[in-house]
């Protein structure tokens, strides 16, 4: 016979239920309950039998409550994950506002701010070589001295054919003067003649009318025939000289017109004599030139970085591909670098933007430098925007040849956000990101930035109070029901 005190039917039903079942089951629960209130009651009174019969008669009663109820309830949860089950699941983001600047990285080589190729200026030969590699010049500073012989002739030539210009100049001007001083002897003669003319004339006058008078008193008887006769003579002879005098007037007017002539033709040497110095002294400046073209100087503060030439080295003047320059130099108190900003970053550059530069051989230092001036076009081939750099460089630690890393903060787009790459969808409609809306499935086209790998750039499109699906399925279609897992 069993022992009643020993059954706890409570401890004994392990049935689960959910907030709908404990709620259509709280009479009988309650009921369970007091009896096992009563049945430790007794327990502690001593009264072990008769709680012993109430639990077996509980126990026995208890079953035929709960099993309809809680085969309703298993058919409810499997009802519930049937429906469940034709409701996908998605996981969903939301898209996370892209800082103001992004940061972009490209790489550049050092140059120097000026280099040039030194050559020579005249042919020769390399007397003396005053510097060499690595060494700091100043402007003007004597690099080199070559031997020029032939500068040397020319020089020299050209000088005495500036003498004799020089000279022959000085006979024109004194030829000249000579002219002019005939000329004016010349003017004079003919100013002597007319006053002649005009005394001979007037002796004449006197001579004709002294010759009437006579003539009528001999007339008269009142003088001589030899009178008459002398008067007549003397009246012929002031006609002589009046008519000698006008002669003479005019050979000093000729004299005049070829002293002129003279004088013109001296003027006109005279000015050849000017224009033959003036070609002499260009040639002998010219010379002079040349010559000092055996110094080979430095063109601006620098430093050489080639050299070509050696003492006695045979060198010829030009710039062109066959000539070899004597010396390289560059300038590098301050260098340049050189970067080409894709296309998508390039309105973001600006003219005095500062930028880092980090080389690899000088940890831990960041040196600044600033844009000086673009291309203003893009490559055609590259989408790139040619951008020059000006650094620094006043302890000539930057040297040209150097890898430089240079870095920009490029300010981004109002509104950019950033997302998974993952999110993306890209297919004949064009790439596009799939969004969650009450509980619905929308395709949203995106304009996207610059790849970050795991992240990219959402130029427009979405905005960061969207839900993005991560990882959409090729089955989500517009408007598909789904539940969200964050």
């Amino acid at each position: 016979m069993t022992d009643l005190s020993t059954l706890d039917a409570p401890t004994n039903l392990n049935v689960h239920t959910n907030a709908e079942a404990q709620s259509s089951l709280v009479e009988p629960i309650s009921n369970h309950n007091e009896g096992q209130v009563a049945f430790k009651s007794a327990k502690r009174l001593g009264m072990t039998k008769l709680v012993g019969v109430s639990g077996l008669v509980m126990a026995s009663i208890l079953p035929i409550g709960l099993v309809p109820r809680f085969m309703q309830l298993q058919e409810l949860n499997q009802t519930q994950q049937k429906i469940e089950e034709h409701v996908p699941a998605v996981s969903t983001t939301q898209p996370v506002p892209a800082p103001s600047e992004r940061p972009l990285n490209l790489p550049g080589t050092i140059e120097a701010i000026v280099e040039t190729p030194v050559y020579a200026r005249t042919d020769g030969y390399v007397s003396e070589r005053l510097v060499d590699i690595g060494d700091r010049v100043r402007t003007g500073q004597l690099l080199a001295k070559l031997q020029t012989p032939e500068v040397d002739d020319s020089e020299r030539e050209s000088q005495a054919q500036l003498m004799t210009s020089i000279a022959a100049k000085a006979q024109s001007e004194a030829n000249r003067e000579r002219a002019r001083a005939d000329l004016d002897k010349a003017q004079a003669d003919v100013s002597q003649a007319q006053a002649n003319v005009v005394e001979n004339e007037s002796e004449e006058q006197f001579a004709l009318s002294t010759n009437l008078r006579y003539k009528t008193l001999g007339v008269e008887g009142a003088v001589s025939a030899q009178d008459v006769d002398e008067k007549l003579t003397r009246y012929k002879s002031s006609q002589a000289a009046r008519t000698a005098a006008q002669e003479r007037v005019k050979a000093a007017r000729s004299e005049v017109i070829a002293a002129r002539a003279r004088l013109k033709a001296e003027e006109a040497n005279v000015n050849v004599s000017a224009a033959n110095i003036a070609t002499a002294r260009a040639h002998a400046e010219r010379s002079t030139t040349e010559k000092s073209f055996q110094n080979v100087v430095s063109p601006f503060n620098g430093v050489i970085t080639e050299r070509n030439i050696d003492q006695g080295m045979l060198i010829s003047s030009g710039s062109d591909n066959s000539r070899t320059a004597l010396f390289k130099l560059a300038r590098i108190d301050t260098v340049k670098v050189f970067v080409d900003v894709p296309q998508y970053a390039s309105n973001g550059v600006r003219i005095g933007q500062n930028v880092r530069v980090d080389l690899k051989e000088f940890p831990g230092k960041q040196y600044t430098g600033k844009v000086a001036r673009t291309s203003v076009a893009l490559d055609a081939n590259a989408r790139t925007l040619r951008t020059e750099i000006h650094i620094p460089n006043a302890d000539f630690k930057l040297v040209p040849g150097m890898y430089a890393d240079v870095s920009f903060a490029v300010a981004r787009p109002h509104g950019t956000v950033q997302i998974p790459a993952n999110a993306l969808v890209i297919n004949s409609d064009g790439t596009q990101v799939l969004t969650v809306s009450h509980g619905k499935t929308h395709y949203r086209k995106v304009r996207l930035g610059e790849d970050l790998g795991k992240q990219v750039e959402v130029l427009s499109g979405i905005t960061k109070n969207d839900t993005i699906v991560v990882n959409p399925l090729d089955t989500l279609s517009e408007g598909t029901t789904v539940t969200e897992s964050k």
